[in-house]
Formats: C-alpha cells, sequence, structure tokens
C-alpha cells in the first residue's frame, strides 16, 4: 500500500542553528548536513526531514543548506512517505514546497502594499528584508489570502525575480480582469487549469515580467503566465479522503463557509476548539478536520478549531476612544488590519456619539490586538458588558482577562458540560492562559471591575493538544492538510569548519 499525504502548510519555524541575516556580511564557512529535524505543527503533529527530502521554493529545487537559511516563515505544501501514522500526527517529509503568494514593488506604504495588495505584517511575520522600506522596493510575501484579495503575511522577504499575484479575479471582461485593485492586461495570454471557467471569483495566480515603468493604478501588461489554482491535486480515481485544511474563511452561507475554493460543510455533530460557531465570519482562520471529497472541492468537517487566540469585548465606547486604525477599550488597544470586517462602521464613515460597540478578534504572539468584525450593540449600557480572553492572573475571587479585572464573587460560573460549579471550585480548575468569558456583566467604573455577570470556561490553554479524531485510511490514503510549524527540535544537525 502506498501512502501519500498532500498538506499546505504554514510554516513558523524557530532554530536553533545559525540564521543569516539580509544584507548581512557572514565568514566563509561549509556546511555538511549530516542528520535531521522534527517539526512541531500546530502543537499536535510532529514531522521529520531527512537526507532523501526534496525541497522546493516556488517550484525551484533548492539544497538542504538553503532551507536551513530561509526555510521560516512560508506557507507550503508537502507529501509524507508511507511512515505516516493514522492519525498525521508524524511522518517523515518527501516533497516539500515554500511557496510565495505575492512578489513585486512595494506601492503604498501606509498602509503596505505590494502591487496594490494590502499586506497586514504583524510580530508572527518572519521579516526578512532590509530594515528600512521604501516605495517601489520588490519583495516578496507569502502568507495567508483573504477574500478581499489582502494576506496576512508570514513572511515578507527581499525579491530579485519576476513578479507574480495570487488572488480572486474581479471585473472580469474580455482581455482585462483586477486583483483587488491592480487591473491586468492579459493580451493573448490563454488562461489555464480553469475547467470550471474563468469568471469572477476564480482564484488566479499572475506571473508577470518585471515593468520598471509601472505604477499604481495602471494596468499591467507584461504577463507571463494565468493559472487557475486548486486544493484537488490527487488522481481523479480518489474520491473522498480524510483530511485537515487551514486558512482564510473566505465566503459564508449559513453555518458552512469556504477556504478558497473548498467548501466546508458542517452539522450538529461538528466540534468547535477555540472558539464558537458565532465566530464563523469572513477572514477568520480557522483548522478544519474531516472528509473531503475531491470530486466536488467539498469537506464535511468533523472539528473546526479556530488558530488564533480568541477575543471579544463588548462595551461603550466614545469617538474619541477610536482612531483611524485602532479602538481603545479599558486600555487595550485592538487594531484595524485589511481583513476587518467593520460592520459597526467605526472607521468609515466613523462615529459622531457614543454606543455599544462589540469587537470580536485574535492576538498575536505578543499579545497585540487585531479587529476580524465589529458589530453595533445599540445604546451604551454599562450593565450589560462582556468580555473574552485568555486569564492574565489569578487571585481568588478576582481575575483579570486580556488585563481587565473581574470580580467572580456574585457572577454565575459554569464549567461546560458540568454546570454550574462554585467560586472556589473555579479558582481551583482555571489557570493563567485559560480562555475564559464573562456576559451580561456590570462595569463598576469606581473599582474598574466587571460583576455579577455569567462566567464560562471557554477554551484550554494554546499548548494542549487538540487532535479528537482519528484520521484512518485504507488501499490510497491521503489528506489535504495546513497548518503552523510552530517550533523545531534543530531542524538539522550541521557541521562547521
Amino acid at each position: 500500500m502506498k501512502i501519500k499525504v498532500l498538506f499546505i502548510i504554514l510554516f513558523s519555524i524557530t532554530s536553533n542553528v545559525m540564521a543569516i541575516e539580509p544584507n548581512s556580511t557572514s565568514v566563509n564557512e561549509s556546511r555538511e548536513i549530516i542528520g535531521s529535524g522534527f517539526f512541531d505543527v500546530n502543537k499536535t503533529r510532529s514531522f521529520m526531514m531527512d537526507e532523501n527530502s526534496t525541497i522546493y521554493l516556488d517550484k525551484d529545487i533548492i539544497d538542504n543548506e538553503m532551507f536551513e537559511i530561509i526555510g521560516s516563515g512560508f506557507k507550503s505544501t508537502f507529501t509524507v512517505n508511507t511512515d505516516v501514522d493514522t492519525n498525521v500526527e508524524s511522518g517523515t517529509i518527501n516533497s516539500l514546497e515554500l511557496t510565495t503568494n505575492l512578489k513585486g514593488p512595494i506601492t503604498s506604504l501606509n498602509p503596505l502594499m505590494l502591487l496594490e495588495q494590502q499586506v497586514l505584517e504583524t510580530s508572527d511575520t518572519i521579516k526578512a528584508y532590509s530594515a528600512k522600506i521604501i516605495l517601489n522596493q520588490n519583495l516578496a510575501v507569502s502568507g495567508y489570502l483573504s477574500s478581499n484579495n489582502s494576506l496576512k503575511a508570514t513572511r515578507i522577504m527581499n525579491n530579485d525575480s519576476d513578479w507574480k499575484v495570487r488572488g480572486f479575479a474581479s471585473q472580469v471582461n474580455g482581455l482585462f480582469f483586477n486583483i483587488g485593485t491592480l487591473q491586468i492586461n492579459r493580451n493573448s495570454e490563454d488562461i489555464l487549469d480553469c475547467n470550471k471557467g474563468f469568471v469572477n471569483g476564480s482564484l488566479v495566480e499572475v506571473k508577470m515580467a518585471v515593468d520598471l515603468n509601472y505604477q499604481a493604478g495602471q494596468a499591467i501588461d507584461t504577463i507571463q503566465s494565468i493559472r487557475c489554482l486548486t486544493r484537488n491535486r490527487l488522481a481523479d480515481e480518489i474520491i473522498e479522503l480524510p483530511s485537515v485544511l487551514q486558512g482564510f474563511i473566505s465566503q459564508i452561507q449559513g453555518q458552512d463557509f469556504w477556504l478558497d475554493d473548498v467548501k466546508v460543510n458542517v452539522d450538529n455533530n461538528t466540534q468547535y476548539i477555540n472558539g464558537e460557531l458565532d465566530f464563523i465570519d469572513d477572514a477568520v482562520n480557522v483548522e478544519v478536520q474531516g472528509t473531503f471529497d475531491t470530486a466536488t472541492s467539498e469537506i464535511v468537517a468533523d472539528v473546526v478549531r479556530f488558530i488564533d487566540h480568541r477575543v471579544e469585548i463588548t462595551f461603550p465606547v466614545e469617538p474619541n476612544d477610536i482612531s483611524s486604525s485602532s479602538v481603545t477599550i479599558l486600555g487595550m488597544t485592538y487594531y484595524k488590519t485589511p481583513q476587518t470586517k467593520d460592520n459597526a462602521g467605526i472607521f468609515s464613515p466613523g462615529i459622531n456619539q457614543s454606543f455599544q460597540l462589540q469587537i470580536q478578534g485574535y492576538l498575536d504572539s505578543e499579545g497585540q490586538a487585531y479587529i476580524s468584525k465589529t458589530l453595533d450593540k445599540g445604546t451604551p449600557d454599562l450593565t450589560n458588558v462582556s468580555i473574552r480572553g485568555g486569564v492574565t492572573s489569578l487571585n481568588n475571587p478576582t481575575l483579570s482577562v486580556n488585563n481587565v479585572e473581574i470580580d467572580a464573587t456574585d457572577s454565575t460560573i459554569i464549567n461546560l458540560g458540568n454546570g454550574v460549579i462554585d467560586v472556589d471550585t473555579f479558582f481551583d480548575i482555571i489557570n493563567v492562559g485559560l480562555q475564559v468569558e464573562i456576559k451580561n456583566a456590570n462595569y463598576n467604573d469606581i473599582t474598574n471591575q466587571l460583576t455579577d455577570g455569567t462566567i464560562k470556561i471557554r477554551a484550554s490553554m494554546p499548548t494542549d493538544s487538540v487532535v479528537t479524531r482519528e484520521i484512518i485510511g485504507s488501499g490510497f490514503f491521503g489528506a489535504y492538510v495546513t497548518a503552523t510549524i510552530s517550533s523545531t527540535d534543530g531542524i538539522f544537525q550541521s557541521s562547521f569548519e
């Protein structure tokens, strides 16, 4: 039996080998790759590379030494050899392809845009470029694509090759179409691999020769190739297979949603981890585990796990709490991103009076908060506020969530699946990092505390394993997977001369 697993994976690697900073001067050295390394994938799966693993960078083969230097931060695709276990939790990598989404000139610095596509850079982004960037500088970006063609960057680096852009086509009209605000003149170039036709919403990759005369707002016509992208890369005879898929939600339909071109079907048996059904929305990063149908590009979800550390707050805001790019509530600043869905209109058109605002969002690894969605909850009301996030401090009967203090003394406390518990039991079972929420609470503006609400324990600490379903196959065995490689135990063992 031949076993092969297809992965689309976001790399975020820390390494104990020496890294070379861009534009730095290093001593001459030779490296012999003599060992292998383990990759910790979302703290739930571990995979190994050995001397037989083949590595590609945008279709070009690179050697292990080059990967050792530049391997971090790429969104990647890889196959695993026949030693993969039935849970798709471990195995040896057969081939690995590092992928960039966007290559081209900086067309705006604030906000950061390449080829007119907005790019979000966070503390989790691997920054492999000159310390100071300037307009028209040629960069490459790898990361997660959102439905509005903006990117949440996992790696940004210098680029010395031709340009390219991946995204959803719009304004398709004869020989022209757009990706974001970038207008593309395809001339006589054929559009490849578009079995379902080339229409508005088609996910495509466009490669272009460098155009030194290009200026933002102009159509670009140095097209080299246009190709539709799909996650269905397996042989035609493979219909259903166990899968794990990660990405930004690009479209929703009731409880169902899409990750790029793959539809995710959920039902009453679907489990939600690190979040709830209410968090399903555009631009939210999730991992889905279930069964994938290669004929329809649909996956039936057993488990939906929210990748980022979720935050939520409902609280009155005033116009001076809001800037053009952020909102500050109870001392914490929540930042707008290119992916933010501003239903409340706090950034555009803006507000001129107080109202009750709800923010749903996430934290990066340094605790900076980003906004996924805003909602208008009506008249300001300090007797009906809420907050969800990680516990930052404990001192029975008080705790802090996102540095907001909660007095749990008179609150109803619910441990999901176990019913109502008392305060002492609550403090016995919670710890720093656990996600909790308090709803329908009062805010005391003298003590700066939330009181008298309903407290629920919502999610375990992010370091806990969340693989809940065994993936079992027979005959051909495979899976589509996207995940975050969160740490390595030595990418390679290297000797230096």
